[in-house]
């Protein structure tokens, strides 16, 4: 009776411990280990982990954290730069007034490479055309520091191949914002509002 009564014990452990779900971490169970080892899965997902793992050696090892690596050139687009910076400056297209933007010739002068990267892709074909054509397209401009709206013609510059903004240049922006010699502006696209918004960057006389 003793005898049965063990025997029915050790049968039930030996069921159990069988049974019961394993606490070890493995990306491969142990069932299914013995179940692949001789269909060759076994040693084709070594061979996959080994690569897997020489791949991510060698991007590390390419990989330097320097100050290159951490700060790369800022984008000339209005997408937000993917570098690891504290803050990323809106204002792209920036200038520092000189003598001739507040003169009598009723321009602001913009070198031509920034403007065909940041100001020209967000118009339309019809409005590039006419910019570039030198026949000159009007363009928005949204005060931000006064709340204003103007307009302004955007041109492309014969005699030195640079764009131009005309129009009221000199009444809106250098005569009412009393802009002097080495003020800096700012300019940058809106597309909520679909035009460009303006504001006077720093002073000259408050550096």
């Amino acid at each position: 009776m003793d005898h049965e009564l063990w025997s029915h014990q050790n049968k039930n452990s030996h069921e159990f411990s069988s049974s019961t779900i394993s606490t070890e971490l493995s990306l491969i169970s142990s069932s299914f280990q013995s179940t692949c080892k001789h269909g060759g899965l076994i040693s084709r997902t070594h061979h996959y982990s080994s690569a897997f793992n020489s791949m991510r050696n060698n991007r590390m090892k390419t990989w330097k954290p320097n100050g290159r690596n951490l700060k790369n050139k800022v984008r000339q687009y209005w997408s937000c730069s993917t570098s690891l910076e504290l803050y990323d400056n809106p204002w792209k297209i920036k200038k520092a007034l000189t003598t001739s933007d507040l003169g009598k010739l009723n321009r602001l002068l913009f070198g031509a490479e920034l403007l065909e990267n940041l100001m020209l892709p967000v118009l339309d074909a019809d409005a590039q055309r006419d910019a570039e054509s030198g026949m000159g397209t009007p363009i928005r401009v949204w005060d931000v520091d006064t709340m204003s709206m103007h307009l302004l013609i955007l041109k492309r510059w014969a005699s030195f191949k640079n764009y131009v903004l005309i129009g009221k240049w000199n009444h809106d922006f250098v005569r009412r914002r009393e802009l002097k010699k080495g003020d800096e502006i700012g300019l940058q696209w809106d597309s909520y509002r679909h035009c460009f918004n303006f504001s006077v960057l720093k002073r000259i006389d408050q550096c």
